[in-house]
């Protein structure tokens, strides 16, 4: 029997349900609801992606993502797949973080009680996957940006014997604030850069509302300009492609840099839900290395969130030498810069749950594996 097919026979002891791909306008709905700030890993076309992308890095990859009802009414979405590797079968959300599985998104509001039953039955689901695929071992990780409380589905999972195998630290834009006031909390030299581009640079924020001609058409040099800088192809024409889909269909844009003579130095693209974005991916010419390109990029597209009406802006992770899973240069490099453009920088707590194993063997050693 298909992976798929098993999993919604798993499914149906626990839910009323619909798979993603059977139901992507109630999906898309839910993503967009103005009532939920909804992080970008939950957006329709970043689920897209991310299998398009994972499905030529492992050996197999089957998305299994649900939207779950109750009471006739969509009650919350869930992106899930399973892919196979040479070590066997993982579960996971595909939000890049390979193993990491996100929490089902509902609607604030309801008792804790209600919340618990439902909860419940997303971590049954788990614990028959991971039996029935032999699946030992999964993560499941919260940002702690509701004043250092941790959800009730971390909790849940704490009371079931999981262990914290290391904290990361994520770099936010809160997008109600004034823009001044988001200017001023930029690093000083950040600040230095970007008015130092405004006289080398010109720009351009490619949208939806440039039609398709514009859009294919620059799409394109950015997705050229990618394969220059990277100097190979990294990816996929079939993961572009959705990208480029996602820039004509919803509020995901791109900003483009162009020197005096127009030729393009520098884009970056960026995902959204209805009310948060992220940063995907950015090229910059490398003979630009010293130059503030990805600066102005960053600011721009800072100024477009909130043109649009977006609340929260997730630029990444803030890596630190000693953080748990070991980041070279770059990628602290990266970091470091990220950070100099965050309003907030909030702890990102990863737990790892062992599928029927005493965790007890686990305890002490969390930090140092």
């Amino acid at each position: 029997m298909e992976i798929k097919e098993i999993c919604k026979q798993i499914y149906k002891k626990h839910f009323d349900f619909k798979l993603m791909e059977e139901d992507i306008g109630t999906w898309c709905l839910m993503e967009n609801n103005d009532k939920m700030c909804v992080p970008v890993e939950y957006a329709h076309n970043y689920v897209v992606y991310q299998n398009a992308y994972f499905s030529d890095v492992y050996n197999s990859l089957t998305d299994i993502s649900l939207v779950i009802y109750n009471g006739g009414m969509a009650a919350g979405i869930w992106p899930l797949g399973i892919f196979q590797d040479d070590s066997g079968y993982q579960i996971t959300s595909m939000t890049g973080r390979g193993g990491i599985i996100s929490p089902l998104l509902t609607e604030s509001g309801g008792t804790v009680k209600s919340k618990r039953k439902l909860l419940q039955k997303c971590m049954d689901v788990l614990e028959e996957i991971c039996s029935r695929f032999n699946i030992m071992t999964f993560k499941i990780k919260s940002i702690l940006s509701d004043g250092g409380r941790i959800s009730l589905w971390m909790q849940m999972f704490l009371e079931k014997g999981a262990v914290c195998r290391g904290i990361n630290f994520e770099c936010f834009v809160d997008l109600s604030l004034s823009e001044q006031d988001i200017l001023s909390g930029i690093r000083r030299t950040n600040k230095y850069e970007i008015k130092k581009a405004y006289r080398l640079w010109n720009h351009a924020i490619i949208t939806k509302c440039d039609g398709r001609k514009k859009v294919e058409e620059c799409f394109e040099q950015f997705r050229e300009l990618h394969r220059e800088v990277s100097g190979k192809i990294t990816r996929s024409e079939r993961t572009w492609n959705i990208q480029k889909e996602a820039v004509l269909n919803t509020k995901d844009f791109l900003v483009m840099l162009y020197n005096s003579e127009y030729r393009l130095i520098g884009g970056a693209l960026f995902s959204t839900t209805g009310s948060a974005c992220s940063y995907s991916v950015g090229a910059y010419r490398r003979e630009l290395y010293d130059q503030p390109v990805s600066h102005i990029s960053q600011w721009l597209a800072i100024k477009h969130m909130k043109a649009s009406g977006m609340r929260r802006y997730y630029i990444g992770t803030r890596a630190y030498a000693g953080d748990w899973n070991h980041p070279d240069e770059k990628e602290i490099a990266i970091g470091f810069f990220k950070e100099g453009f965050a309003t907030s920088i909030y702890p990102g707590v990863i737990l790892e749950y062992r599928y029927g194993q005493d965790p007890g063997p686990l305890r002490g050693s969390m930090w140092f594996q």
